[in-house]
Formats: structure tokens, C-alpha cells, sequence
């Protein structure tokens, strides 16, 4: 007579073993995904292609990514959440004392961030420059969400600046935009650097527009 014995997996414990799987499984999705981004542009991605560089069916991928939008979206998550990381290292770095500093290593992540991070960088950068909507209103609203929280903290040095009576009052969200808008314009030059003479490259246009900006924001 031969005896069976039944291996049963607690429900909790099933549940959890399938969603580290889901997780593990969107992760690849995402690499692939930026694997692709990087050897051949945002085109370059679709649900068929992405499927096929995992061995995994079209079919599958539905059930993690229903559109190639939604790829998109969770890689702009992906690498806010890498520049945030970024930023607050930096900070941290930045003594408190050094009001004036602390807004100078918050803004200026972004170009740095570009040397730590290149294909996040341009994932970013074109989807903040680009014209056109590629996303829904609630996909946009996502990422929009988790920007806002960056902004904040960049606004937060500003902020903190002006109690230090560095700065002059004044919007600190609109400040934010302000220098946030001119040093990523400003990074669109970087590739020129090697063409330009020593005070035209964005090293030292950088140190010309805080410069500007501190100048025309000052206590009175």
C-alpha cells in the first residue's frame, strides 16, 4: 500500500510566492525594456518586441503591461525614484548651515545625474521636453505625482534659504520651475562643451546663472 502525502502551502504564503513572482516578472520587463531604449530609442519598444527579448508570450505580457504606455509610465516611476535617491544623497552631503549651497546641489542633480545615471537621464529628459502626449491624463497624473514630490523638495531649499535670510522672499514654487527649466535647457548643451571655449561650457554657464538668479533674488 503506498501512502501520498499532500505538500500543502499556507494561503498567505502561496499568495505571497505568486506576487514576488509578479514582481521579479515586471522587473525583467522593465530592463528589457531599457535595454531596448538604450540600443535603439523610445521606438525601438513595443509589447511584441519587449515579449520576445524575455522569451515570454504577447499574451503574458498583458498581464503586467496592458499598452506600451504603461511600460513607459512605470520606467519614468523607475527612474524618478533613482533621481530622487540622487537628490537626497546629495543633500545630505550639503551642510544646512550653507543655505545658498544646499539650493545649488539640489538643482544642480539634474545635470549631474546625467553622469550617474545616462539612460534615466534621457528617458527624463525627453519625456519633459517632448510636445507632444503620449500618455493618458491618469498615466501622466501618476508620474506627475511622484515629479511633484522632487520639486517639493528642491522648493524646500529655497524655502530654506529665505527663513536663513539669504534670499528675499518670494514663490518658491515658482522660483523652482524658474532655475529647474534653465538648467535643463542648459544640459542640452553639454554636447557641445567640447566645441566651446572654457567660459561657454555648461560648467561654468551654470555657476553664471545661479549667479543671475541669487543676484536678482537677494534680500534688499
Amino acid at each position: 500500500m503506498r501512502i501520498w502525502f499532500a505538500l500543502v502551502v499556507p494561503r498567505g504564503d502561496l499568495m505571497g510566492i505568486r506576487e514576488d513572482r509578479r514582481r521579479e516578472r515586471r522587473a525583467a520587463v522593465l530592463d528589457a525594456a531599457m535595454e531596448m531604449i538604450e540600443e535603439g530609442g523610445a521606438k525601438a519598444v513595443t509589447i511584441a518586441a519587449v515579449a520576445d527579448r524575455i522569451g515570454a508570450s504577447v499574451g503574458g505580457m498583458y498581464r503586467y503591461f496592458p499598452t506600451k504606455q504603461a511600460i513607459f509610465v512605470a520606467l519614468q516611476l523607475r527612474a524618478i525614484d533613482t533621481f530622487e535617491a540622487h537628490l537626497k544623497a546629495r543633500l545630505h552631503e550639503t551642510s544646512t548651515d550653507k543655505p545658498l549651497e544646499r539650493v545649488i546641489a539640489a538643482f544642480s542633480c539634474w545635470l549631474s545625474f546625467r553622469e550617474i545615471a545616462p539612460s534615466y537621464h534621457r528617458l527624463l529628459d525627453e519625456s519633459l521636453s517632448s510636445v507632444e502626449r503620449t500618455l493618458t491624463d491618469g498615466q501622466a497624473a501618476d508620474v506627475h505625482v511622484r515629479l511633484d514630490i522632487i520639486i517639493a523638495l528642491c522648493a524646500s531649499t529655497i524655502e530654506g534659504a529665505v527663513t536663513a535670510g539669504a534670499l528675499a522672499q518670494g514663490d518658491a514654487m515658482v522660483r523652482t520651475h524658474l532655475l529647474w527649466s534653465a538648467l535643463h535647457g542648459l544640459g542640452h548643451f553639454q554636447k557641445r562643451d567640447h566645441l566651446q571655449p572654457p567660459h561657454l561650457r555648461v560648467d561654468a554657464l551654470k555657476d553664471a546663472l545661479f549667479a543671475t538668479y541669487f543676484s536678482a533674488w537677494a534680500p534688499t
